[in-house]
């Protein structure tokens, strides 16, 4: 399956993109980078290490937005820096690789795949939904090239990890969420409901640190910089939570997840708790539903397929940093 990663680069993206390189049914064509974890600039800096980590630099990177769709900045908030690290990548060494960037936008990257590969081309998007809704902003007919769009993104039976309301991804530019779930685009959503429950522990972590490769020694390292965080989690959760990587699983399984038809739409005044995806009450009745909703996922299977995918992709021992 092709494949597109449109990521803010921070821990749990590193994960979902180390995750896709090491499983058989993925075929990754590019990453995209944009803002969210961490500023743009940082979050293509952290993916030229990884993929150099991996021994992958024959992945062609582009880089997105830089900002939300009504705002001309963005600032990483501290929750950020102190889930991801300062630079999005715990404490890791960041060597980047410009020359891994690609001087075409992502935007024209993402456009110019679909009209190449149509059905066969499945994004997904980990970061805030800018990108996509720039695309649909450039080529609303984009609903009918791709083949299949899957988000780490949302809420809806569990509380924000933004706001009591709003989950991160949605939260950092609303307006863009609307506008890609007001779209007519079909959505697979993977959102908290589901994420939270996908729990990779310590031993987890150590037996991936043991294959002692330079790309084990970075990425185990991320994982621990990102488990020692949510140790510390009010919410004392039992293990760190594989966001992004579930994500990443669900666009390569379909089968994984149980989901819910539903037509979406994100609150966008904050007395209505801006960032806020709930159903649209216009659409109800509609029976045209734009939008799958994750309700459950098969966490046994996923750990095991998400743990064999690091076990290839950090196995290198020829990759070096």
């Amino acid at each position: 399956m092709k494949i597109i990663l449109d990521l803010d680069t921070g821990i749990d993206d590193a994960l979902a993109l180390s995750y896709a390189l090491g499983d058989p049914m993925a075929e990754v064509i590019g990453v995209t980078c944009t803002y969210g974890n961490v500023f743009r600039e940082q979050a293509l800096e952290n993916t030229e290490t990884l993929l150099k980590a991996l021994g992958r630099t024959d992945i062609p990177i582009y880089a997105g937005p830089a900002h939300p769709l009504t705002q001309t900045d963005f600032a990483p908030t501290a929750m950020c820096r102190v889930v991801h690290g300062e630079q999005g990548f715990g404490q890791a060494q960041i060597e980047p690789d410009p020359d891994l960037v690609q001087p075409q936008p992502a935007v024209e990257f993402i456009l110019e795949a679909a009209r190449r590969h149509g059905s066969e081309l499945t994004l997904l998007t980990a970061g805030p939904l800018t990108t996509l809704a720039e695309v649909l902003r450039r080529n609303p007919n984009f609903k009918n090239e791709i083949g299949r769009v899957v988000c780490m993104a949302g809420a809806l039976t569990v509380a924000g990890n933004e706001t009591p309301f709003a989950e991160a991804n949605v939260r950092v530019d609303p307006e863009a969420a609307a506008e890609v779930f007001a779209s007519g685009l079909p959505l697979v959503l993977v959102g908290l409901d589901v994420t939270l429950k996908t729990l990779y522990d310590q031993a987890h972590i150590d037996h991936l640190r043991a294959l002692k490769t330079p790309a084990a020694d970075l990425v185990g390292g991320l994982m621990q910089f990102y488990l020692d965080y949510y140790k510390t989690d009010q919410r004392r959760l039992a293990g760190c939570p594989l966001h992004d990587p579930l994500a990443a699983a669900a666009a390569l399984h379909p089968d994984l997840m149980a989901t819910m038809p539903v037509n979406l739409k994100v609150e966008l005044e904050e007395a209505a708790g801006r960032g806020r995806t709930v159903a649209d009450l216009t659409r109800l009745n509609d029976p045209q539903k734009d939008h799958q909703m994750a309700i459950d996922a098969d966490v046994p299977r996923f750990l095991e397929l998400f743990t064999h995918a690091l076990e290839r992709s950090l196995g290198n021992r020829s990759s070096a940093r």
